[in-house]
């Protein structure tokens, strides 16, 4: 049956394909802002699937009817400060600039693992992870974009010749 279905996927989008292993466990998605060593969490929020999703994964139906079918919720246990830790680190290892998300699901053991990491990840002030991670910890969507555009301006060193302001 995988056989069959790789097979199917290879013929039918004409490119590799990566077979992963699924893992059953807690989902994660994890704002990070800053370069380098100033990089840091902006928040991350666990994602729970409600009546009507599509169970278990977060699919592009959920992603798109999330208003419906998803709850953000902020965790605040091990499991999510690991999930944390390995989303800051992945930022810093693939050297991503100003912000990024990082998705992390949790193994059948309870181990977090890095799922994808999105460095240029969606800034729809409603509908997007980055901009509902940043209000679920008090950020305003406008405070959110300073923030990734001041540390644009830190990393390029032009932050003394233009001033952001947030009205």
């Amino acid at each position: 049956m995988l056989i069959d279905r790789i097979k199917n996927i290879l013929n039918k989008y004409k490119q590799p394909a990566i077979v992963e292993k699924y893992l059953p466990g807690r989902e994660f998605t994890v704002g990070i802002l800053g370069n380098s060593d100033d990089a840091h969490i902006l928040g991350a929020i666990e994602i729970i699937f409600e009546d009507g999703s599509e169970k278990g994964v977060y699919s592009y139906y959920n992603k798109e009817n999330c208003e419906k079918v998803i709850k953000y919720i902020p965790a605040s246990d091990k499991t999510f400060f690991l999930a944390s830790e390995i989303a800051l680190k992945v930022h810093k290892i693939l050297n991503c600039k100003d912000s990024s998300r990082v998705d992390i699901r949790v193994d059948e053991n309870g181990v977090p693992n890095f799922i994808e990491i999105n460095p240029l990840a969606g800034l729809h002030p409603t509908h997007s992870d980055l901009p509902i991670i940043a209000s679920t910890f008090g950020i305003d969507y406008k405070n959110l974009i300073k923030n990734i555009v001041n540390s644009a301006f830190e990393r390029a060193k032009i932050y003394e010749k233009i001033k952001i302001i947030v009205k």
